[in-house]
């Protein structure tokens, strides 16, 4: 299993296909094998990254306060184990937060950003954003719920881990420093992250374009090719404005 020395930890990773690097930053408490066939449809261009978080699937679970910064330096400490100078970047979920913070302060790093189902701070201002990550906390704190989704799941106590950087994160003040193409692929029946915080990521990066989906937060485990589609279109433009330079 490859595994590698990062940032005081061992991360767990796995490189699938060839081409460009995509770099796949998962949500809280996911792992790479409940979501890397999700993805199949892109490594036949793409060099697809997946690694599991600090805290989730076979990485380490330090007992200690996590935050995003930690876990952004974590990223590009793969990526510098693996030789890789820079990567496309996708962020789901929490890794949406986590890819932001790779983006502002690792921006020699980061050669394109996506992010699905995202946001740029924590949901405690939404009422009914914060309702939902209420039951999202009941729910994955009870005895053996954890377990069920998937093959390595988090401790009890490293969700929560997850859950506090989460809760406490405000990235906002980032956005203005995020000088790359960005694709945001967001949901319009989210009741965990509510449209106009894709609305306000779409306002703060100024290389921004904002496509909303009628699905609600799991869609890329239920309809991938909601997210697959534009990120392939997204990136497809990249290397087209990239050759059209080459050649001029």
């Amino acid at each position: 299993m490859p595994n590698v020395k990062v940032n005081g930890i061992n991360m767990y990773y796995e490189v699938h296909g060839n081409g460009e690097p995509l770099l796949i930053i998962w949500g809280m408490g996911g792992e790479i094998s409940t979501f890397v066939d999700y993805m199949d449809n892109l490594d036949e261009d793409y060099k697809l990254i997946f690694f599991d978080n600090r805290g989730t699937g076979r990485t380490d679970k330090p007992d200690e306060q996590y935050s995003f910064e930690m876990m952004a330096k974590d990223a590009v400490g793969l990526l510098d184990k693996l030789n890789i100078e820079n990567a496309h970047v996708l962020g789901i979920s929490m890794g949406s937060r986590i890819a932001l913070v790779m983006a502002a302060k690792y921006p020699g790093r980061v050669k394109s950003l996506i992010l699905n189902v995202a946001a740029a701070r924590s949901t405690c201002d939404d009422p009914q954003a914060a309702h939902s990550y209420e039951r999202l906390y009941t729910a994955m704190t009870q005895p053996g719920f954890l377990e069920i989704m998937g093959g390595y799941p988090p401790t009890v106590e490293s969700f929560i881990r997850q859950f506090e950087a989460l809760k406490n994160f405000d990235g906002r003040e980032l956005l203005d420093k995020i000088n790359v193409p960005t694709l945001l692929v967001n949901s319009t029946k989210d009741d965990s992250t509510p449209v106009k915080f894709a609305e306000e990521l779409f306002e703060g990066i100024s290389d921004s374009k904002l496509v909303l989906v009628e699905e609600d937060h799991l869609f890329i485990r239920t309809k991938p090719d909601l997210l697959i589609e534009p990120v392939l279109e997204f990136l497809e433009e990249l290397g087209n404005k990239s050759a059209t330079r080459d050649v001029s």
